[in-house]
């Protein structure tokens, strides 16, 4: 099957399409022959530039095309998901972590505002019985120095804690 052209002319078709014969000349129409697609071009066109591109294709070129279109755009919702739901994990992680503080923090004053509590619970119980040896009439003085003595004791090693406020035994 020798052409009857130098082989210069054979490199360049278009300089004689029609001296080719029949059987040789490529027929050239929208979208066929044209170079390739690649994956990122196919995904950032348009729809109407992908029809554009489609006309002339065999239908199963056509169907190829727009299989490898969705499967591409299908891979990058699915990167884009993975992307979002790890930063979304690391964003809770850090929220986790800084309210997991927060806990340790309130644990720590509620353990503080308990023993404070409890130290003016004692207070309260040892202003209350000598009050009540008070009330139960005459005591001899002994007695009511020692009962003041325990309340003023009690009193006073209370208060060396920052967080309760003066109280004097004498009310």
């Amino acid at each position: 099957m020798a052409c009857d052209l130098p082989s210069s002319s054979r490199l360049n078709s278009s300089s004689y399409p029609h001296s080719l014969p029949l059987r040789l000349q490529v027929k050239k129409e929208a979208g066929e022959n044209a170079p390739a697609l690649s994956d990122d071009e196919l995904v950032a066109m348009s729809v109407r530039e992908l029809n554009q591109h489609l006309r002339g294709l065999t239908k199963d070129d056509v169907v190829r095309l727009k299989q490898r279109r969705r499967t591409l755009k299908n891979r990058g919702y699915a990167a884009s998901c993975r992307i979002k739901r790890v930063t979304q994990k690391e964003e809770l992680e850090r929220q986790k972590t800084e309210l997991q503080h927060e806990v340790d923090k309130l644990a720590r004053e509620n353990a503080s505002m308990r023993l404070e509590l409890d130290a003016l619970r004692a207070k309260y119980e040892a202003l209350q019985c000598f009050a009540r040896t008070v009330a139960r009439g005459p005591l001899s003085p002994g007695k009511v120095a020692a009962a003041a003595t325990s309340v003023i004791t009690i009193v006073k090693s209370n208060n060396h804690s920052p967080a309760s406020p003066p109280f004097s035994a004498a009310s």
